[in-house]
């Protein structure tokens, strides 16, 4: 199943977001479809193939400081030809 998170952080913790991101990867049942970093700052948009076993494994290490809004999505267009084979 696909998810979309879109997550967001206060500026004051991007520091930390970005050295937790070195040191972290995505769980084993995770596959990112897409990763968009919204270059106005404090804010990525991912959408992910996976579980809700996988969905909250990759939640769990950050939601001390990241806002989270996950919602299931399904491709459409030419994206549902790329990713639904």
């Amino acid at each position: 199943m696909y998810f979309m998170n879109i997550c967001t952080w206060d500026p004051k913790d991007e520091k930390e977001i970005r050295e937790r991101r070195k040191k972290w990867k995505w769980p084993d049942r995770v596959k990112v479809v897409y990763e968009f970093f919204d270059l106005q700052g404090c804010r990525v948009i991912n959408v992910l193939d996976t579980d809700d076993r996988g969905l909250i494994a990759s939640r769990s290490a950050w939601t001390d400081i990241i806002k989270f809004e996950t919602f299931p999505v399904y491709p459409a267009g030419d994206t549902k030809k790329a990713l639904i084979k």
